[in-house]
């Protein structure tokens, strides 16, 4: 088995598995729903900040990064397009193909 195999394998079997590491969510991706194993990571929030256009108080920004398998979406997704998670909208502010998933950028507003 060479290295790719093997990582696509450790991301199926462990990376992006529910009982493991990863958590089932449904989402939508510009109107698409999709459902099946993904890890999202916040940052913590010392990554979130208030856009310093927004003059809006209560609001701040909130970057997440999402791990997908490219198996579940069978496409990548653009920058710019829409996602949603639960109540939650972001947009795509960057994506990354690699070894066997996409790992999206997001970027949203929420209330403080």
């Amino acid at each position: 088995m060479n290295f790719k195999a093997q990582v696509e394998r450790d991301l199926t079997a462990v990376f992006h598995n529910s009982t493991e590491h990863a958590d089932v969510l449904e989402f939508w991706i510009s109107g698409t729903r999709y459902k099946g194993p993904v890890i999202l990571d916040d940052g913590g929030a010392q990554d979130r900040k208030k856009p310093s256009t927004d003059h809006v108080d209560g609001l701040v920004l909130v970057d997440l990064v999402m791990y997908v398998p490219l198996s579940l979406l069978k496409r990548t997704p653009k920058k710019g397009e829409p996602v949603e998670i639960g109540d939650d909208l972001y947009t795509i502010t960057k994506v990354h193909p690699e070894a066997g998933e996409i790992v999206l950028y997001l970027e949203g507003l929420t209330e403080e």
